[in-house]
């Protein structure tokens, strides 16, 4: 969304985003001293056993905090400074390292499985108390509810989802809380690469005057390309979708059936796994249907009324930057171990790439429909 509305023209406000970066930084000095003064605390230590698929793999721990250290440092003065307007010279090849140190080279598919995990377990509630809010307002709404109230009262009765599974479901999520702590610093570092990368597109946008864009920005021509990568990202979502759905089967695809009889919570986490795939495959449809213009009407409070630009392209911008991320590692460990099918369920160098091209044509058709 940045980068479409900077193309568009100047902008009249200061931004906001040297001050993300300066605080982001801020804490990343922090962080390094921390765990310069307390190495114990430092929770990336190289296993060649169990690799993370980030540069910290292969960095030595005691070279980490006095990077991190130097490294906030001079991100807090080149932001502070950019505030000013002082500093374009020093922004762009700053958030150039950043955004390749950070947002690349450090978090590995930690964030991603971090994101994969809260949409498990929190995606199914979220829907379900949002139809269930909106859907005495509009015809299919009783319908919806009572589809929600058969699957789950068959994945009861089957034994996939019924209280015994759901107890020790909750007991291996709040065994794996603490690992949680990793993850979610990876988050903060990719955090930051991506906030210094919407500042150095910025900065290597401002000054640019008003007029017709270059003929691949126009509303109809990013409909087209925007299109095709929607086709693209939808398929990519489905191998890893359907593939979880064989576990419904006797014949569970990359597993034993008797694992699931002496652990039936891993039967219900892949599953959730797996529709989480397949939903986020919808969603993406959502990028040129007319329900990601305009809130459907299952919505509460909001049916009815435009989607705003942000609700679409954050989100999905996010999960295209987690996807891009990840694609590296992961290609590096499928043919390391020579299991390239890997690659095909989890097409992440495909995947994340078209995703975000998606969601930008999206932008910058919608920008050009609220405008005209």
């Amino acid at each position: 969304m940045d980068i479409a509305s900077a193309a568009a023209g100047p902008r009249t406000r200061t931004s906001n985003m040297p001050i993300v970066a300066a605080t982001w930084s801020a804490v990343t000095v922090v962080l390094g001293l921390w765990w310069w003064l307390r190495p114990a605390h430092y929770p990336f230590t190289p296993d060649p056993d169990d690799p993370a698929g980030t540069l910290l793999d292969v960095v030595p721990p005691a070279a980490v905090p006095p990077a991190l250290v130097v490294a906030g440092g001079v991100g807090f003065v080149v932001a502070l400074l950019a505030r000013t307007g002082r500093a374009s010279g020093f922004v762009l090849p700053t958030a150039v390292g950043w955004v390749l140190v950070f947002g690349f080279a450090v978090p590995g598919f930690r964030p991603l499985t971090l994101a994969g995990y809260l949409m498990a377990m929190f995606g199914p509630i979220v829907l379900f108390a949002t139809v269930l809010a909106g859907a005495w307002r509009w015809r299919g709404g009783p319908v919806a509810v009572a589809v929600f109230v058969l699957v789950g009262a068959l994945a009861w009765v089957t034994g996939i989802a019924d209280g015994d599974v759901f107890r020790r479901y909750a007991t291996v999520m709040a065994t794996a809380l603490p690992l949680a702590v990793p993850l979610l610093i990876m988050t903060f570092f990719l955090a930051g690469g991506l906030v210094w990368g919407v500042l150095g597109a910025r900065t290597a946008l401002r000054g640019r005057t008003a007029g017709s864009p270059p003929a691949w920005m126009r509303p109809e021509a990013a409909a087209r390309w925007g299109k095709a990568a929607v086709i693209v990202a939808v398929v990519c979502a489905l191998p890893y979708g359907l593939l979880r759905l064989t576990w419904l089967t006797p014949w569970p695809y990359g597993m034993d059936p008797a694992t699931f009889v002496a652990m039936p919570e891993l039967r219900l986490h892949g599953l959730l796994l797996g529709l989480a795939a397949l939903a986020g495959a919808v969603l993406t449809t959502g990028l040129v249907a007319r329900w990601g213009e305009v809130w459907p009407r299952w919505m509460p409070v909001v049916r009815g009324r435009p989607v705003p630009l942000a609700a679409a392209v954050v989100p999905g911008g996010v999960v295209a930057a987690l996807f891009t991320v990840a694609a590296a590692p992961m290609t590096i460990m499928a043919v390391a171990s020579g299991d390239l099918w890997g690659l095909v369920v989890f097409p992440f160098i495909v995947w994340g790439p078209a995703l975000g091209i998606a969601v930008l044509g999206y932008a910058l058709r919608r920008r050009g429909s609220i405008q005209s």
